[in-house]
């Protein structure tokens, strides 16, 4: 595997975590804007801002688990 390769391997994997990291984070805000009392926040909207938490919480997931493949790649590799 040539250098420039082990290198994009290497972007790729900080990336993916990057990702990761964000819609973690994005969760995590949500979930707290769902726990604080609102009067803005609508009974309706709660299922709504639910699966939206579910959703970044799983793509936090498929992310890591990409950039874990990536990672186990790049070190078979080498």
């Amino acid at each position: 595997m040539s250098q420039q390769q082990v290198e994009t391997l290497k972007a790729k994997v900080t990336d993916y975590k990057r990702y990761a990291f964000v819609m973690l984070a994005l969760s995590i805000f949500m979930f707290v804007g769902i726990l604080i009392p609102n009067e803005a926040l609508a009974a309706e909207h709660q299922p709504i801002l639910m699966g939206m938490n579910v959703a970044a919480l799983l793509a936090a997931v498929v992310f890591h688990r990409i950039a874990m493949g990536t990672k186990k790649k790049l070190h078979e590799d080498e």
